[in-house]
Protein backbone atom coordinates (compact mmCIF):
# COMPACT_ATOMS: atom_id res chain seq x y z
CA UNK A 1 0.00 0.00 0.00
CA UNK A 2 1.45 3.61 -0.44
CA UNK A 3 1.86 5.89 1.82
CA UNK A 4 0.17 8.82 2.48
CA UNK A 5 0.26 11.21 5.53
CA UNK A 6 -3.28 10.92 5.59
CA UNK A 7 -3.08 7.82 6.64
CA UNK A 8 -0.12 7.00 9.00
CA UNK A 9 -1.43 5.44 12.27
CA UNK A 10 -1.43 7.71 15.01
CA UNK A 11 0.69 9.03 16.77
CA UNK A 12 3.49 8.60 14.61
CA UNK A 13 6.95 8.70 15.58
CA UNK A 14 9.25 10.33 13.42
CA UNK A 15 13.14 10.86 13.25
CA UNK A 16 13.89 14.76 12.06
CA UNK A 17 16.22 15.39 9.35
CA UNK A 18 19.73 16.41 10.20
CA UNK A 19 22.73 17.60 8.69
CA UNK A 20 25.04 14.63 8.14
CA UNK A 21 23.47 12.44 10.98
CA UNK A 22 20.44 11.04 9.55
CA UNK A 23 22.10 9.46 6.54
CA UNK A 24 21.42 5.68 6.57
CA UNK A 25 23.82 4.17 9.23
CA UNK A 26 22.73 6.36 11.74
CA UNK A 27 18.91 6.50 10.10
CA UNK A 28 18.56 2.44 9.47
CA UNK A 29 19.52 1.92 13.02
CA UNK A 30 16.32 4.81 14.47
CA UNK A 31 14.58 2.46 12.02
CA UNK A 32 15.18 -0.79 13.98
CA UNK A 33 14.48 0.63 17.73
CA UNK A 34 10.83 1.75 16.59
CA UNK A 35 10.89 5.09 14.64
CA UNK A 36 7.75 4.79 12.07
CA UNK A 37 8.46 7.32 9.75
CA UNK A 38 12.68 8.35 8.79
CA UNK A 39 14.09 11.63 6.94
CA UNK A 40 17.20 12.26 5.42
CA UNK A 41 19.12 15.08 5.86
CA UNK A 42 18.15 17.93 3.80
CA UNK A 43 19.56 18.16 0.16
CA UNK A 44 20.12 21.38 -2.05
CA UNK A 45 17.87 21.26 -5.10
CA UNK A 46 20.33 22.77 -6.98
CA UNK A 47 22.55 19.91 -5.99
CA UNK A 48 20.27 17.29 -7.00
CA UNK A 49 19.40 19.05 -10.47
CA UNK A 50 23.15 19.72 -11.31
CA UNK A 51 24.98 16.63 -9.65
CA UNK A 52 22.09 13.97 -9.29
CA UNK A 53 24.17 11.14 -9.40
CA UNK A 54 26.74 11.89 -6.32
CA UNK A 55 23.72 13.80 -4.51
CA UNK A 56 21.37 10.18 -4.47
CA UNK A 57 24.22 8.24 -3.89
CA UNK A 58 24.18 10.14 -0.34
CA UNK A 59 20.18 10.04 -0.35
CA UNK A 60 20.38 6.39 -0.62
CA UNK A 61 18.53 3.85 1.47
CA UNK A 62 17.60 0.62 2.05
CA UNK A 63 13.94 -0.78 1.30
CA UNK A 64 13.35 -1.74 4.92
CA UNK A 65 13.85 2.11 6.25
CA UNK A 66 10.38 2.80 4.25
CA UNK A 67 8.88 5.15 4.80
CA UNK A 68 11.39 7.59 3.62
CA UNK A 69 10.85 11.03 3.57
CA UNK A 70 13.51 12.69 1.77
CA UNK A 71 14.15 16.39 2.30
CA UNK A 72 15.10 18.92 -0.37
CA UNK A 73 15.95 23.02 0.59
CA UNK A 74 15.91 25.47 -1.97
CA UNK A 75 14.77 29.02 -2.88
CA UNK A 76 13.33 28.86 -6.70
CA UNK A 77 9.89 26.56 -7.08
CA UNK A 78 10.31 24.95 -10.57
CA UNK A 79 14.39 23.90 -9.30
CA UNK A 80 12.54 22.18 -6.47
CA UNK A 81 10.34 20.70 -8.34
CA UNK A 82 12.59 19.32 -10.88
CA UNK A 83 14.90 17.69 -8.38
CA UNK A 84 11.76 16.20 -6.14
CA UNK A 85 11.20 14.21 -9.44
CA UNK A 86 14.38 13.48 -9.84
CA UNK A 87 14.70 11.81 -6.36
CA UNK A 88 10.84 10.37 -7.03
CA UNK A 89 12.27 8.49 -10.29
CA UNK A 90 15.10 7.64 -8.89
CA UNK A 91 14.87 6.61 -5.51
CA UNK A 92 10.89 6.29 -4.80
CA UNK A 93 11.10 7.88 -1.74
CA UNK A 94 7.32 8.06 0.86
CA UNK A 95 7.64 11.52 -0.11
CA UNK A 96 9.07 14.85 -0.38
CA UNK A 97 9.56 17.12 2.27
CA UNK A 98 10.64 21.17 1.48
CA UNK A 99 12.75 22.73 4.35
CA UNK A 100 11.58 26.00 5.47
CA UNK A 101 12.81 25.36 9.03
CA UNK A 102 16.44 25.49 9.18
CA UNK A 103 18.03 28.43 11.14
CA UNK A 104 21.62 27.87 9.87
CA UNK A 105 23.08 31.29 8.61
CA UNK A 106 24.78 29.60 5.67
CA UNK A 107 21.07 27.96 4.49
CA UNK A 108 19.71 31.07 5.37
CA UNK A 109 22.02 33.70 4.13
CA UNK A 110 20.96 32.16 0.61
CA UNK A 111 17.26 32.88 1.63
CA UNK A 112 16.79 29.22 1.81
CA UNK A 113 15.41 27.02 4.92
CA UNK A 114 13.52 29.25 7.43
CA UNK A 115 14.85 32.45 5.28
CA UNK A 116 11.52 31.69 3.31
CA UNK A 117 9.04 32.54 6.40
CA UNK A 118 10.36 36.12 6.08
CA UNK A 119 8.10 36.64 2.96
CA UNK A 120 5.29 34.35 3.16
CA UNK A 121 3.34 35.37 0.07
CA UNK A 122 6.88 34.52 -1.75
CA UNK A 123 6.97 31.49 0.22
CA UNK A 124 3.51 30.50 -0.97
CA UNK A 125 3.86 30.89 -4.74
CA UNK A 126 6.89 28.75 -4.37
CA UNK A 127 4.99 26.19 -2.79
CA UNK A 128 2.35 26.27 -5.38
CA UNK A 129 5.27 25.94 -8.36
CA UNK A 130 6.17 22.63 -6.33
CA UNK A 131 2.66 21.38 -5.99
CA UNK A 132 1.98 21.65 -9.52
CA UNK A 133 4.90 20.33 -10.39
CA UNK A 134 5.57 16.95 -8.34
CA UNK A 135 2.46 14.99 -7.56
CA UNK A 136 3.54 12.75 -4.60
CA UNK A 137 2.88 12.99 -1.25
CA UNK A 138 4.51 16.99 -0.56
CA UNK A 139 5.27 17.88 2.86
CA UNK A 140 6.77 20.70 4.22
CA UNK A 141 8.94 21.29 7.49
CA UNK A 142 8.56 25.16 9.24
CA UNK A 143 9.26 27.34 12.47
CA UNK A 144 6.74 28.99 14.42
CA UNK A 145 7.58 31.76 12.50
CA UNK A 146 10.99 34.06 10.88
CA UNK A 147 11.16 37.00 14.37
CA UNK A 148 7.31 36.75 15.40
CA UNK A 149 4.97 33.43 15.94
CA UNK A 150 3.06 34.10 13.19
CA UNK A 151 2.62 30.92 10.93
CA UNK A 152 -0.95 29.75 10.88
CA UNK A 153 -2.03 32.02 8.37
CA UNK A 154 0.76 30.64 5.80
CA UNK A 155 0.21 27.13 7.45
CA UNK A 156 -3.62 27.22 6.46
CA UNK A 157 -2.97 28.86 2.65
CA UNK A 158 -0.34 25.49 2.38
CA UNK A 159 -3.55 23.09 3.31
CA UNK A 160 -5.69 25.28 0.92
CA UNK A 161 -3.58 24.19 -2.33
CA UNK A 162 -2.84 20.17 -1.59
CA UNK A 163 0.00 20.20 0.84
CA UNK A 164 -0.43 16.54 2.52
CA UNK A 165 1.36 17.39 6.23
CA UNK A 166 3.75 20.06 8.11
CA UNK A 167 6.15 19.73 10.69
CA UNK A 168 5.98 22.63 12.86
CA UNK A 169 9.43 23.04 15.11
CA UNK A 170 8.21 24.88 18.19
CA UNK A 171 10.56 28.20 17.78
CA UNK A 172 11.17 30.72 15.73
CA UNK A 173 14.63 31.49 13.10
CA UNK A 174 15.52 34.10 15.75
CA UNK A 175 15.35 31.50 18.97
CA UNK A 176 17.57 29.11 16.84
CA UNK A 177 17.32 26.18 19.60
CA UNK A 178 17.74 28.63 22.46
CA UNK A 179 15.03 28.34 25.39
CA UNK A 180 12.02 26.05 24.99
CA UNK A 181 9.77 24.88 22.03
CA UNK A 182 6.75 26.68 22.71
CA UNK A 183 4.10 23.36 22.02
CA UNK A 184 1.45 25.51 23.51
CA UNK A 185 1.85 27.56 20.28
CA UNK A 186 2.28 23.91 18.23
CA UNK A 187 -1.24 23.31 19.85
CA UNK A 188 -2.72 26.58 18.90
CA UNK A 189 -2.03 25.96 15.40
CA UNK A 190 -2.86 21.93 15.42
CA UNK A 191 -6.60 22.78 16.71
CA UNK A 192 -6.77 24.99 13.16
CA UNK A 193 -5.47 22.73 10.71
CA UNK A 194 -7.08 19.75 8.82
CA UNK A 195 -4.63 18.29 7.75
CA UNK A 196 -1.50 16.08 9.36
CA UNK A 197 0.29 17.93 11.39
CA UNK A 198 3.62 16.72 12.83
CA UNK A 199 5.21 18.21 16.26
CA UNK A 200 8.99 18.79 17.06
CA UNK A 201 10.95 20.16 19.37
CA UNK A 202 13.22 19.13 22.60
CA UNK A 203 11.60 15.89 23.08
CA UNK A 204 14.20 14.09 24.82
CA UNK A 205 12.77 11.64 26.87
CA UNK A 206 10.13 9.09 26.79
CA UNK A 207 7.72 10.70 29.24
CA UNK A 208 8.44 14.44 27.39
CA UNK A 209 7.19 12.20 24.36
CA UNK A 210 4.29 10.59 26.07
CA UNK A 211 3.23 14.32 27.17
CA UNK A 212 3.54 15.90 23.93
CA UNK A 213 1.60 13.07 21.62
CA UNK A 214 -1.43 13.80 24.26
CA UNK A 215 -1.38 17.25 22.00
CA UNK A 216 -5.03 17.38 20.67
CA UNK A 217 -5.08 16.45 16.72
CA UNK A 218 -1.15 15.88 16.39
CA UNK A 219 -0.23 13.56 14.55
CA UNK A 220 2.81 12.41 15.67
CA UNK A 221 6.40 13.82 16.99
CA UNK A 222 9.46 14.77 15.47
CA UNK A 223 12.27 13.55 17.49
CA UNK A 224 15.86 15.30 16.67
CA UNK A 225 18.62 15.87 19.22
CA UNK A 226 17.02 13.74 21.59
CA UNK A 227 18.36 10.33 20.01
CA UNK A 228 22.05 11.52 19.42
CA UNK A 229 23.68 8.70 21.14
CA UNK A 230 20.43 7.28 21.95
CA UNK A 231 18.68 6.10 19.16
CA UNK A 232 17.07 3.70 21.40
CA UNK A 233 14.80 6.59 22.22
CA UNK A 234 12.19 5.28 19.75
CA UNK A 235 11.97 2.14 21.23
CA UNK A 236 11.40 3.54 24.70
CA UNK A 237 8.50 6.27 23.68
CA UNK A 238 6.84 3.20 22.21
CA UNK A 239 7.26 0.47 25.12
CA UNK A 240 6.67 3.83 27.24
CA UNK A 241 9.77 2.90 29.49
CA UNK A 242 13.05 3.17 30.17
CA UNK A 243 15.37 0.87 27.76
CA UNK A 244 17.60 -0.89 30.53
CA UNK A 245 20.35 -0.77 27.72
CA UNK A 246 23.85 -2.67 28.46
CA UNK A 247 27.47 -1.57 28.05
CA UNK A 248 27.60 -4.24 25.75
CA UNK A 249 24.55 -3.63 23.93
CA UNK A 250 25.83 -0.16 23.10
CA UNK A 251 29.31 -1.28 22.26
CA UNK A 252 27.41 -3.64 19.53
CA UNK A 253 25.00 -0.79 18.27
CA UNK A 254 28.42 1.18 17.81
CA UNK A 255 30.55 -1.14 16.00
CA UNK A 256 27.34 -1.81 13.91
CA UNK A 257 26.88 2.07 13.12
CA UNK A 258 30.36 2.02 12.53
CA UNK A 259 30.48 -0.82 10.03
CA UNK A 260 27.50 0.24 8.17
CA UNK A 261 29.22 3.74 8.16
CA UNK A 262 32.32 2.02 6.09
CA UNK A 263 29.82 0.25 3.61
CA UNK A 264 28.17 3.38 3.28
CA UNK A 265 31.35 5.53 2.42
CA UNK A 266 33.50 2.78 0.93
CA UNK A 267 36.53 4.24 2.85
CA UNK A 268 37.88 3.68 7.03
CA UNK A 269 39.23 6.65 7.42
CA UNK A 270 36.70 8.53 6.61
CA UNK A 271 34.06 6.53 8.00
CA UNK A 272 35.72 6.82 11.18
CA UNK A 273 35.84 10.58 10.91
CA UNK A 274 32.08 10.70 10.25
CA UNK A 275 31.73 8.17 13.10
CA UNK A 276 33.35 10.84 15.48
CA UNK A 277 30.39 13.12 17.12
CA UNK A 278 28.45 10.12 16.93
CA UNK A 279 31.09 8.56 19.60
CA UNK A 280 31.28 11.75 21.45
CA UNK A 281 27.03 11.50 21.79
CA UNK A 282 27.29 7.72 22.78
CA UNK A 283 29.68 7.87 25.32
CA UNK A 284 28.57 10.47 26.94
CA UNK A 285 27.86 10.07 30.57
CA UNK A 286 29.95 7.29 30.82
CA UNK A 287 32.71 6.87 33.87
CA UNK A 288 35.93 8.35 32.38
CA UNK A 289 34.31 9.32 29.60
CA UNK A 290 35.58 12.97 29.11
CA UNK A 291 39.39 11.78 28.81
CA UNK A 292 38.21 9.05 26.27
CA UNK A 293 35.82 11.60 24.44
CA UNK A 294 39.16 12.86 23.55
CA UNK A 295 40.81 10.45 21.99
CA UNK A 296 37.06 9.77 20.03
CA UNK A 297 37.31 13.19 18.58
CA UNK A 298 40.71 11.77 16.83
CA UNK A 299 39.69 8.14 16.20
CA UNK A 300 40.52 7.08 12.46
CA UNK A 301 40.09 3.12 12.37
CA UNK A 302 38.03 0.28 13.32
CA UNK A 303 40.84 -0.73 15.70
CA UNK A 304 41.28 2.27 17.08
CA UNK A 305 37.12 2.22 17.97
CA UNK A 306 37.18 -1.45 19.50
CA UNK A 307 40.00 -0.28 21.59
CA UNK A 308 38.27 2.99 22.95
CA UNK A 309 35.16 0.80 23.71
CA UNK A 310 37.33 -1.65 25.39
CA UNK A 311 38.79 1.15 27.23
CA UNK A 312 35.43 2.56 28.30
CA UNK A 313 34.01 -0.57 29.59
Amino acid sequence: MAFAWSTIKKPAVVLAPMADITTLPFRSICKEFGADIVFTPMFSANAITHNPKRTLRIASFLPEEQPVIVQIFGYDGDTIAKAANIVAKELKPAGIDINMGCPAPKITGNECGSALLKDYPKALELMKKVRDGYHGQLSVKVRLGWMEKDVLPFILELEKIGIDAVTIHGRTTKEGYSGEADWDKIAEITAQVQMPIIGNGDISSWRIAQERIQTPGLSGIMVGRGCLGKPWLFQEIKTKKDNKITFEQISEVIKRQAQATIDFVGDEEHAMRMMRKHLGWYIQGFAGAKDIRKRAMLVSSQEELNNILSDLK
